[in-house]
């Protein structure tokens, strides 16, 4: 039991450790590295997308594909639209043979 707690104890001072020079390093270092705050990108470089760019091309994408569902079911609900098909006959014998 001693020997658990003996590396328990090791492990937990080892971590402790760490964290606390991760801590100190930072708080010392001429430029901190978590001192660094996210800016959104805001010129486009070569070889870097666009996110926001892509996002904005994806929502407009988007929003024109509901408009056309949109309208085609509201053609659909109106009757004026109307599908006949003529070659009924043709579609049953070629369902048959597959089977």
């Amino acid at each position: 039991m001693k020997i658990r707690q003996g590396t328990y104890l090791n492990a937990i001072l080892t971590v402790n450790a760490v964290l606390l020079s991760a801590l100190v390093w930072t708080q010392l270092a001429p430029r901190p590295v978590m001192a660094e705050t996210a800016t959104a990108q805001a010129t486009r470089r070569p070889g870097i997308p666009n996110a926001a760019e892509q996002r904005q091309k994806l929502i407009t994408a988007v929003k024109d594909m509901k408009a056309s569902v949109d309208s085609t079911r509201k053609l659909l609900e109106s009757g004026k639209l109307k599908v006949e098909v003529t070659n009924l006959d043709e579609i049953r014998l070629e369902a048959d043979r597959g089977r």
